[in-house]
């Protein structure tokens, strides 16, 4: 584990729903469900896949946010799966989350200044006058004014909004950020200038990413590599022009020919899914792409597929995968 700032061994996450006294009783919703990554620092992990894959809460899982149900989470030489709130303390100065709505993270009644300065009153020992400078550098790095901290949210546009959640994030030089979908919610144009300034801070800072999203095409122009979730487990990882070039997973492969292409004379073959994702409250057997997977074989209902190792990085869960080239 040495190698790496952050891996995650086999982590489950499951959420009880209902009732034991209603009629189907308790029920177990499988959002994550048995998924291992490593990250190396100073690289950007692209984490996709369709609404409902479970996605941001194994970022979550991540950020300690959620419990894990099962697993171990190592970030930087430390095993933080059973901190307490007292243990994690430490921790939330090196690994941080910005999340996809900014309206919703960030205090209306509070000032700017005193969002972003929480981080530093609570873990440094920094004076006001040095919090006020720290805040006024803070801005600047994001691209906001230093009297942008008078301010309250409200009086900034969304992108705006999301540099300031930026600033906090950053506030105490953390070594990774875990955004999830921090770009989804606002504008084309904006969204542009978010990935620009997450890019420049990432190569400033040294930062390690872990970009949730269901925009691939964001996630290509950012991603060092990308994990492909579906129904709260990876089906396939790999160098992000690897996954793009070649995809080895037929769900990979259909997410990929639903990218918009800017050359409308470029030749696709658009792959259509039939069917609905199933519920995680009853996963199906074997491998849960087989409802949906035109390829899916006899093997495919009854085996669930290991996500097995491959040549270049690439990692697949399918036991046919596609082939080279």
């Amino acid at each position: 584990m040495a190698d790496f700032l952050y891996v995650a061994r086999n982590v489950s996450k499951h959420f009880f729903v209902g009732s034991r006294f209603s009629s189907q009783g308790l029920r177990t919703v499988h959002a994550v469900d048995d998924v291992s990554l490593e990250i190396s620092q100073g690289e950007t992990l692209g984490l996709v896949g369709e609404s409902g894959c479970g996605k941001s809460t194994l970022g979550r899982c991540l950020a300690r946010l959620y419990d894990v149900t099962y697993g171990a989470l190592n970030f930087d030489g430390k095993d933080i799966a059973g901190l307490s709130n007292r243990g994690l303390r430490p921790l939330r100065a090196k690994l941080q989350m910005v999340f996809q709505d900014p309206s919703a993270s960030l205090n209306p009644r509070r000032r700017v200044k005193d969002l972003i300065a929480e981080p530093l009153r609570i873990h440094t020992r920094m004076t006001k006058p040095q919090i006020a400078v720290r805040v006024a550098e803070l801005l600047n790095e994001v691209g906001l004014l230093p009297d942008h901290a008078e301010r309250f949210p409200h009086e900034f546009s969304g992108g705006q909004r999301q540099r300031i959640g930026i600033a906090r994030a950053i506030a105490l030089n953390p070594k990774m950020l875990i955004l999830d979908e921090p770009v989804s919610a606002l504008d084309v144009s904006v969204q542009a200038q978010i990935v620009n300034l997450l890019a420049g801070l990432q190569e400033k800072l040294g930062l390690t990413y872990v970009f949730v999203a269901h925009d691939l095409s964001v996630v290509r122009q950012v991603s060092t590599r990308i994990a492909v979730m579906y129904l709260g487990s990876i089906v396939e990882i790999g160098p992000a022009e690897d996954i793009f070039a070649n995809p080895r997973h037929p769900y990979t492969q259909a997410l990929i020919s639903a990218v918009p292409e800017p050359d409308p004379s470029a030749k696709r073959n658009r792959i259509i899914l039939q069917g609905d994702v199933p519920s995680p409250v009853n996963p199906p057997s074997g491998c849960r792409f087989h409802p949906r997977c035109p390829y899916a074989q006899a093997k495919c209902k009854i085996e669930r597929p290991a996500l097995l190792a491959e040549a270049k990085g690439r990692q697949v869960a399918c036991h046919f995968p596609l082939s080279n080239g």
